[in-house]
Order: structure tokens, then sequence, then C-alpha cells
């Protein structure tokens, strides 16, 4: 590991010296074309400093290439522009100009025509306006007109996904068409500055958040109903996101349960539903489900272009296991590393460590080709040891090395089509030695746990090819997408125990598997077209998936003292399986509409969705059949069921915008409770298979206002969820078997949980820019109870609040944000005996520096006052006389730091 570290580290730093050196080189050569440069722009800046020009209406008017956008101004008064472009985004600033508008300093047209999302004309600053055009598909096509009234923004219809071009300099006007057509104003250019590249995703940088998940179409947040978090590479760089728990960091509302003794990070929780009631998906396929002791935690965040968090149900759009959210991770593709630079060829290294468990990564990156045929490659290997906590106890030594391999290749022959080929593998094993697990046995007097070592090994490999159809031209459908896709993932646990029975010194061996295989494939359709005045965007698709799932069980007993060996272990006879290899069928069918109304101000969005499920357990297993003594008759299970949705958003001014949504909820009953059988002999317990579950279904209901301007970003939701059939394991009665007496546990439909909170997000940026100084908070606060029990629901998180502060230079050459992250106390909880940990208060510190255009270093402090606290969503279920809790300590100080070098 060492000389590998050596190596990659040599490397960077010779690609840093190049990178000085280029650029020096690079300088010395065209000095002179800077100096004539910098004069020019110094004479322009000049005579747009001499303008204030005032802007008193903003208009829209179709035509047969688009639309208009007219920004009336005084007579012969004329208007500077200064472009800025990123993906499917189009800028123009104004600057030296005020809007003078009744309805305030912000007007937008959502869907004004083909291609385009939404026109946005707002403030920036005290003597900046900023014209934004979204495309749906490509760079906006925009040209610039002066006539006598104002400034014409001609936004033509994008009829294809091609990367349209800025807007056109001085054409040359026959004269005899001269009074037909006002002269073309040229644009002044923008620009390169150093600084705009700081690292693979700073080209998407805008003030407008897009996200795909919300509505499977491309829709600014701001204008989605429901909540969601929109994470970009960006944040997931300079908050060192290296897992699901670093995820969860700064986004309350969301938490993710560690188990540090041996297992680590298991699974997502959204407002207090987790497991496998949420969904995840990686480029739109299910990441595998997670099962014990194994994790959700498969995908490696250096590869990911953005993370998008749906709170609460998604079932309309995504079917089963959406009842609690849906967590979606978008992989780069080779383009997002070819445009930084705007080359065929791209290469980076990045380097990454990390105190809490000493750990070291690195990235290796190559991309190469054009918008026809391109392709990349990522790499990252992972190296690390034990995460530290507070100190109070040592952890369990751990020894940590994973592997993520990531390759694509896009085709595009033409504008309309686009084929995709991705393979990604990720690996990691996990070596630990158990050393809390050496406890007193129940047995002879003396009987104990002497030692543990365990080896978790998990993989997830996965290909797919994908196909887009992008045609505004095209009749009824204008966008089709569709995947088929196949993968396979395995975590296998092989644990070895020396123990002490009485006089007799033995050993166990023990290997649990589990597997899951997926193959399945999805299409979705997609027009756009006007009823009257209603303008729709409608969205149909199905999908359909096969998930074989198995959970292979072995294990032997050496006895040292008398050398002997057995596989009947603890009652049971091995090898054997809890449930039986078991597939389960998806097919859903979905369909939503986005319809306008009243001048674009208000949006309804219907939807609904079909399931259709199937269960099928293998019965003729051997290994199933060992455990199920009983001969409990294992049944498959076909269901269905249909979500639906209505949400709507209301812009009452351009600013402000209410919404509100319904979603029904669903998920299927799954292999491990619906067909599990099994009888536990030295626990005197046993466990009966239930064919007769029923969906587990919820209903949710979302009402949020949100205020957006270039200054400030504000809003608050709340939330009601209501959960019904929820299916848990119960106790039935009692039975003997072989002459004694075992308690009969069943997963059984229960009433269900209802979960009801508040949530606040707010941002405000001194300058209207993402540049400069900003504050920021967000908030969540919920209150859960199980109607089973009618005792609180344990899974839903305290209060918490981040505050922070952020800065930004001009030229983001560099930047900096302080976090303070508040929790507080878990009062409410089922059990008196239930550790409680106290609130507390925690502050970090990231930043990042930008050398030059190829070079960029982060660096994050966090817990900055060294704090001792634990976070609910670990301890949940220890006792407060637990041995373990300073285990479950959260690290003190510690330091994160990157270097990335790029070409």
């Amino acid at each position: 590991m060492k000389l590998r570290l050596l190596f990659f580290s040599a490397t960077l730093f010779n690609l840093y010296l190049l990178s000085l050196s280029s650029t020096q080189a690079l300088a010395t050569r065209n000095r002179e074309a800077i100096d004539k440069q910098q004069t020019k722009s110094i004479q322009t800046n000049f005579q747009i400093a001499k303008l204030s020009v005032e802007i008193t209406g903003v208009k829209l008017e179709k035509n047969e290439n688009g639309v208009e956008i007219l920004l009336e101004t005084p007579a012969s008064d004329k208007l500077q522009t200064i472009p800025q472009e990123a993906e499917k985004l189009l800028i123009i600033d104004i600057p030296n100009a005020k809007l003078r508008l009744t309805s305030g300093d912000r007007v937008s047209f959502t869907k004004p025509t083909e291609g385009i999302a939404e026109i946005i004309v707002n403030q920036k600053d005290e003597n900046t306006i900023r014209v934004t055009v979204v495309g749906e598909t490509g760079k906006p096509q925009v040209e610039l007109f002066d006539e006598q009234k104002g400034l014409i923004f001609q936004v033509n219809s994008i009829k294809n996904n091609q990367a349209s071009q800025p807007p056109a300099a001085e054409k040359p006007i026959d004269e005899s068409t001269a009074s037909a057509k006002p002269e073309a104003t040229p644009a002044v250019e923008a620009q390169p500055s150093s600084a705009n590249t700081r690292n693979e995703n700073s080209r998407n940088e805008s003030d407008i958040e897009i996200t795909v998940t919300g509505t499977r179409t491309e829709r600014a947040v701001q204008d989605t109903p429901g909540t969601i978090s929109v994470i970009r590479s960006e944040e997931l760089e300079t908050n060192f996101v290296q897992d699901i728990k670093d995820l969860a960091r700064y986004e309350p509302g969301v938490s993710v349960r560690n188990r540090p003794t041996r297992s680590g990070n298991s699974s997502i929780n959204i407002r207090g539903i987790e497991g496998n009631r949420v969904l995840i998906q990686v480029d739109g396929v299910r990441v595998p489900d997670i099962y014990f002791n194994t994790s959700r935690d498969l995908v490696d965040f250096d590869s990911l272009k953005r993370v998008e968090i749906i709170r609460g149900p998604g079932s309309s759009l995504y079917g089963s296991d959406a009842i609690g959210g849906v967590v979606s991770y978008i992989t780069k593709d080779p383009l997002d590393y070819l445009d930084i630079f705007g080359k065929e060829g791209f290469v980076s290294g990045k380097v990454t460590y990390n105190s809490v468990d000493s750990s070291f990564a690195e990235t290796f990156t190559v991309a190469a080709g054009d918008e026809q045929l391109s392709t990349s490659f990522v790499y990252t290997r992972r190296d690390g040891q034990e995460s530290k906590n507070f100190g109070g106890r040592n952890p369990n030594p751990q020894t940590i090395g994973g592997n993520n391999f990531l390759g694509k290749v896009v085709l595009q022959p033409d504008s309309r089509n686009t084929f995709k080929l991705t393979g990604e593998f990720f690996e990691q094993q996990t070596d630990t030695d158990v050393k809390s697990a050496a406890v007193s046995l129940p047995g002879p007097p003396g009987s104990r746990r002497l030692s543990q070592n365990a080896e978790d090994y998990t993989r997830r490999g996965r290909g797919s090819i994908a196909y887009e159809y992008n045609n505004p031209d095209g009749g009824f459908v204008q966008k089709a997408r569709s995947q088929f896709y196949y993968q396979d993932a395995e975590t296998t646990e092989n644990v070895q125990e020396l123990r002490q029975i009485g006089n007799t010194l033995r050993r166990r061996v023990s290997q649990n598997r589990f597997l899951q295989n997926m193959i399945g494939g999805d299409i979705q359709l997609e027009s756009n077209f006007q009823t009257g005045s209603l303008n729709h965007r409608l969205v149909y698709g199905s999908d359909i998936l096969n998930t074989n799932t198995s959970r292979p069980r072995d294990n032997t007993e050496f006895n040292l003292t008398a050398r002997t060996s057995t596989k009947n272990v603890g009652g049971e006879l091995f090898p054997n399986k809890t449930f039986p290899d078991t597939d389960t069928l998806r097919i859903g069918l979905y369909i939503q509409d986005e319809i306008s109304l009243a001048d674009n101000k208000i949006t309804i969005i219907p939807g609904i969705r079909y399931d259709y499920y199937q269960l099928k357990p293998y019965n003729n297993d051997a290994d199933f059949a060992r455990i199920n003594t009983e001969n409990y008759r294992v049944e498959g299970i076909s269901a269905s069921a249909i979500s639906p949705k209505l949400g709507i958003i209301a812009k009452l001014t351009p600013e402000v915008s209410l919404y509100g949504q319904y979603v029904r909820g669903f998920r299927s009953p799954p292999y491990d409770d619906a067909a599990i059988a099994f009888t536990n002999f030295a626990s005197f317990y046993t466990v009966l298979p239930n064919a007769d579950l029923k969906p587990e279904t919820s209903d949710s209901y979302e009402l949020g206002l949100r205020y957006n301007s270039s200054y400030l970003n504000a809003g608050v939701t709340g939330f009601y969820n209501r959960y019904k059939n929820f299916i848990q394991t119960v106790f039935v009665d009692e039975t003997v078997i072989g002459g004694r007496t075992f308690q009969r546990f069943q997963s059984q439909n229960t009433e269900g949980a209802e979960i009801y909170g508040v949530e606040a997000k707010v941002e405000y940026r001194f300058s209207g820019k993402p540049e400069g100084l900003n504050l920021f908070s967000s908030l969540a606060y919920a209150e859960g109870t199980d109607l089973r029990t009618n005792q609180p629901l344990d899974s839903v998180n305290p209060l918490k609040a981040i505050i922070g502060i952020g800065y930004r230079s001009p030229e983001n050459r560099w930047g900096t944000q302080l976090f303070t992250t508040l929790v507080g106390r878990k009062d409410q909880v089922t059990s008196a005996t239930q550790f409680k940990p106290s609130g507390y208060t925690s502050v970090d510190l990231t930043g990042y520096y930008n050398f030059n255009p190829n070079t960029t270093l982060n660096i994050g402090v966090f817990n900055l006052f060294n704090q001792k606290y634990w976070e609910w969503s670990d301890v949940r279920g220890l006792t407060t006389t637990s041995p373990d809790l300073e285990l479950y300590t959260q690290p003190g100080l510690n330091v994160a730091a990157s270097l990335t070098v790029r070409f």
C-alpha cells in the first residue's frame, strides 16, 4: 500500500509541476494578446459604466421560430449583454440595468416553446439584470436584437438535442430588408478564467437546480411539488462524502445507522422510514437489499455526477420499495469530463486522506472522444482501518480495502439517437478482530467466547445498455428512453470463533452468504402537446424486473479437546437456508401529466401507477428443508397495487410559490417475510411463513411554501404520512416440539404507523449571486407513533438543524464553509431502559483552493471543538447498561484532505 501511495503521490506531483510549467509557458506566449484583450475590456467596461437603464416591462410573444422576450426600455436606451454558458443553460447578464416592474424583480415563463423548460428574468444584484434560458435537451439558441422599444431575445425552439451555439455575433443585413428586421446586437464574449474549472462538475454551477428524479423529467427543484435534495459532485467533493453516512451529514430528515462493532453502515433513513422501504438506485438500477449484517453502501461517490433524494413516497413513479423515499445516484458520462477543457481527451488523478479511519483513496480518470463517440473509465482504490471514536474504548481493529471500476461508451450517430453502454464493478473487503464479542456464554460455568474474527466481502457488478431518442418534431412522441440491465451482488460473511465451553475448547467456522441477481428493463416515453390554453408534458412507461434471492448458511464446530467436528451447531443442521431460493417478479405501468395553465402560473401534476408483483419460492431446496424441521408449507404470492399522485404548484408572485401533493406509497411483501420458515433449537423459537401478507401502503400529504430570488431562497414544508398494513414480526403462541416449549413468531400485517413533521431551508446571498458571502440553514423535526402498540416510533430521529456561513471568491479561486450542526435529545422512546443520548452541537469547517485550472486542493476539519456525542440513529436499541456504548461515540477532532490534478 505504501509503495502504491508513494507512486501515486509522485505521479500527482509531477502532473502538478507539468501543469504549472504549461500554464507559465502559455502565459508567456499569449502575454501580448492578453494585454490587448484587457485594453479592449477596459474600453467596453467604460462604455457600460455610462449606462443606467430601466426595464419598464417584460413581454413574451410567440412566433414561428419560438418566442420573443421583449425587455422594454425608454426610447434610444441601449443594453449591453454578457453571456455565460452551462450545460443546457444560457445565462445573459445585463449590467447597469434595473427592473421597474409592478410585479416585482422577477418574471418567469415555464415551457414557453419546444425544448425550452423555463425563461427567467430577474434582478441579479443592484445594478445587473440576469436572463436565464433553460433548455430541456441542449443549450438554447438565442439571438439578440435592438429596436426602439427595447431589447429582444429571440429564443428558438430546440428541434434536436445538439448543444446550441452562444448568441451569434453581428451579421450583415441586406439594405432592402433592414427595415423589416432590426440590427443584431453583438454579444460580449465571456472570457475564460483560471478559476472556472474547479472540479469535474464546475460547469454545471448555476442558480437553477434541476431534478430528474422528482417527476422523471428535467424540472427546476423550486417548481417541483414535494421535497427533493440535489447534491452535485462539487458538494460531494468539498464535503468529503465517501459513504452514505457522509451523504446524510448535512441533510436534516435523512440519517444512516452505523454499526461500529463490525458491520459498518446499514441503510438510509428518510423521515423515520428505512431499510428496504427506501428505494436506492444507480442510473435507474436498484441497489441490492439489506439483510441482517449486510449493507447498502455499495456505490463509490467519486464516480457520481449528482445524488437526488426524494423525501416521502415515490411509488407513483418508481413502484414497490419507494414507500419511504427514493435515493437516486447518477454517474458521470464521458462528456462530463471532456467538456471541462473542451478537448477530445481528459486525464485526472485524485488522492484523498481521512483521519477518521486513516484511509487513503486514489481515483484515476481517463476520457476520450467527441460528441458522436466518447468513452470514459474511472478507477478508485480505497484502503483504511477502523473508524475512530471519542476514545472511551478502543474500536474493534479493522482492515478495509476496496475497488470500484466504472466504464462507459456513448455513441450518438445523429442528433436524435444516443446509445450508452455502461459497466460497473464495486467490491470491498473488511477484516475485523471483533474484540467486543469476547463475552460470557450460556452453558457450563466458565463458558465464554474467547475471540471472534470476521472477514466480510461485498461485491456488486452491473452492465447496462441504454437508448435515448429526442426529436421535438417527432409527432406525438418527442422523447423516449429505454434500458436493459443485469446486476449481480454478493455479501459473504466468514467468521471464526474460539470458545471455552466448560472444560472443552471449541472453534466455530461459519459462512453466511446473501446473493441477489437482477435482470430487468424499462422504457419511458414523453409527449408534449397543447389542448386549448393548457400545456401538457405527458410521461408514461413501464418497467419489468426479476430478482433471484438466496441466503446460504454453513457452520462447522470443531472440538479441539476431543478432536471431533460436527455440522450440528446450536441445534441447527448445516448447511441450510432460512428461506428457499426465491424469484421476485415486478411489472409496473405508469403515466403522469404536467399540466400548465393560467399563463404558466399554475401547474397540476396528476399521476398513477399500476404494479404487479409475484413471489415464487423454490420449495425443492434440500438446504431449506434441513432447517424447516416442522415442514411449514411455503407458498408463493401474487399481488397488485395502484399508486396515485396529485401535485400542484401555484406561483402567487414571480418569487413566491405554494405547493402541495398527495402520494400513495406501496411495498409488496418481501421474500424474507413471506417465505421464511425455520426453527432455532438453541433459543427455543420457531418462525412461520405467511402467504397471506398484503402489500404495505402509505398515504402522504405535503404542503409547502417557497420564496426564490437572486438574494434569498427559502422554503418550509409540513408533511403527514400514514402507513397501513406494516409488515412486522409478532408473537403468535407457544407450541411443543420434541417435548420442549417453543415460541412461535410470524410476519403479519399490523395497523402501521403515522409520522408527521416540518422541514425548512433558507439561504441568503449578500451579493445576489453564488460568489461572495452567504448564510444558510436547514431544519427537520418529526414525530412518529407505532399504531399497533401506540408507542413512539424509535426510527424517527430527533430535531436536527444546520446553520452555516460560506464564502466564494469572485473568480472562484477559493472558498470556505462553516457548518454548525445542532441536534436535540430524543425524549420519547419505547423502553424506559433505552439509552437516550443528550443533544449536541458540532462544528465543521471546509475549504478549497484552485492553484490553477488543473489543480484543486480540498481541506476539511470536522468536530472542530472536539465534542463527545452519540447519534441517535446509531445507539437506537442500546440500553443504558450496554458495555458497548463507548464504541458508538462519534470521532473527536478529525481532518480530511484531497488533491486533484486534471488535464
